[in-house]
């Protein structure tokens, strides 16, 4: 057999095998996310509700009492709660969480027992892990619910303009995949052509002008398409958007009929 005849088989099979192989490969590793993140939804959820919100918001009522010996005495209640053999505290989710947990336990055990602990180095713990604990909650919160102001006003709209809103919401995302990949570009141009104007690298290649202008455009493009497209994007600015220009055409409105009424009268 010759190169050539081996050349042509290699031509006949190979893209429909490369094909069916690059097909196979994106469908088992967008199952495999798909997967992952539904684990990840439900131990998340599971997490905040057994053990993670009602520990954040116990302790937070705890540190804001002023007399010392109720506080102490929630304190030593809240701890007792949550012992460890008792309640799954690796559904805390961190192992420094959970190792800071354990540390202010000890600290409070000994700070009862008069032993080494002064009472500042256990409330400086237990701020520290009062804010890591914090972080960790709306965390998980915001993994969970960063959908649902989005979800909760497109699921009220007509079909016709809920479909409209998923468009657009991929055109944002994609666009704000051309402003990161633009932006590295023009910085790296701009950066090796400073390289090369003070003589660091003489032989170094440019990133050619036609393309930086091309990254300069599509950044441009892109910040016009965000910020057009944030308008019609349910959530927190849209709301806000709306509310302020709510309100400006209620003054405007305001400030016409009164101009009016006063043309009227006269």
């Amino acid at each position: 057999m010759e190169v050539g005849d081996l050349m042509d088989i290699f031509n006949e099979y190979f893209p429909p095998l490369l094909v069916v192989i690059i097909g196979a490969s994106l469908a088992y590793f967008y199952g495999r996310k798909n997967n992952n993140y539904v684990n990840f939804h439900s131990k998340a959820k599971e997490n905040i509700e057994d053990l993670l919100e009602p520990m954040y918001f116990r302790l937070k009522d705890i540190i804001s009492i002023d007399d010392k010996y109720e506080r102490e005495l929630k304190l030593d209640k809240w701890l007792n709660d949550y012992t460890p053999y008792e309640v799954p505290i690796h559904k805390l989710g961190d192992k420094s969480l959970i190792e800071k947990f354990l540390k202010i336990r000890e600290m409070f055990q000994n700070l009862s027992e008069k032993r080494l602990e002064t009472e500042e180095e256990f409330y400086k713990g237990l701020k520290d892990f009062h804010n890591n604990l914090e972080r960790q909650y709306w965390s998980i919160f915001n993994s969970l619910y960063k959908d649902y102001i989005w979800y909760n006003r497109i699921l009220n709209t007509h079909f016709t303009y809920r479909v409209f809103l998923e468009c657009i919401r991929y055109i944002r995302n994609f666009s704000q995949f051309l402003l990161i990949i633009s932006g590295i570009t023009i910085f790296l141009g701009m950066y090796f052509r400073i390289l090369k104007e003070f003589n660091h690298f003489d032989d170094l290649y440019l990133i050619p002008y036609d393309l930086m202008v091309l990254a300069v455009f599509t950044v441009g493009l892109s910040l016009a398409l965000m910020v057009f497209i944030e308008w019609f994007i349910p959530g927190k600015f849209s709301f806000l958007m709306e509310k302020k220009i709510g309100e400006s055409v209620l003054k405007t409105s305001k400030k016409l009929l009164k101009f009016f009424k006063g043309i009227f009268k006269n």
